[in-house]
C-alpha cells in the first residue's frame, strides 16, 4: 500500500510557482526613479524594435538569460514643467530582465510612457518582469498625473 501511495505522489503535479508583483503605478515609479542616483527622463512616445530579439520567457528551454540587451528607438516628447513638450528622438537600449521563466515584455510600435535612464554613452530602458519603467497605452489622466508629480504637487498612488 505504501508503495502505491508513493507512486501516486510521484505522479502528482508539482506545485506551480508564480511571480508575485505589486501592480505598478506611475506615482510609485516616479518616486522610485526620482530618488535614484542615475538620471531619468520621462518620455511619452512610440517605442520601435525587433520583437524577435526579446527573450521568450516561459516558453524558452533552457530558461532565458537574466538580461537581454535589445537595440530600440524611442520617439516622442519628454516631460518638462510645461508637460510632455520637449522633442525626444533617440536610440535606447532595452534591458530586458528575466526572473526564472518570467521576462519583461514590451510591444513594438506601442504608445508608451517610459522612465528612460540617461547614461554617459546613451539611453537605456529597463523592461522588468514586474514592470514599473514602462506603461503601455497611457491615458491622458496618467500623463497629467506624471506632470503633477514632476512639478512637485500631490503624487500618491490611487
Amino acid at each position: 500500500m505504501r508503495a502505491l501511495l508513493f507512486a501516486i505522489a510521484l505522479l502528482a503535479p508539482a506545485p506551480a510557482f508564480a511571480l508575485s508583483c505589486m501592480a505598478p503605478s506611475v506615482e510609485r515609479s516616479f518616486a522610485q526613479f526620482q530618488e535614484a542616483e542615475e538620471v531619468y527622463i520621462v518620455v511619452h512616445g512610440k517605442l520601435n524594435f525587433d520583437p524577435e530579439l526579446l527573450p521568450e520567457g516561459m516558453t524558452q528551454d533552457p530558461l532565458p538569460p537574466e538580461l537581454t540587451l535589445v537595440s530600440a528607438h524611442l520617439k516622442g516628447a519628454s516631460l518638462t514643467t510645461d508637460g510632455f513638450v520637449r522633442s525626444y528622438d533617440q536610440p535606447v537600449t532595452l534591458e530586458v530582465s528575466c526572473a526564472g521563466p518570467w521576462c519583461g515584455n514590451a510591444k513594438t510600435g506601442e504608445d508608451i510612457v517610459a522612465f528612460v535612464r540617461k547614461d554617459e554613452d546613451g539611453y537605456a530602458l529597463a523592461i522588468r518582469p514586474c514592470g514599473g519603467a514602462v506603461f503601455g497605452s497611457p491615458e491622458p489622466e496618467m500623463l497629467q498625473q506624471l506632470h503633477t508629480c514632476f512639478v512637485g504637487k500631490e503624487c500618491t498612488a490611487r
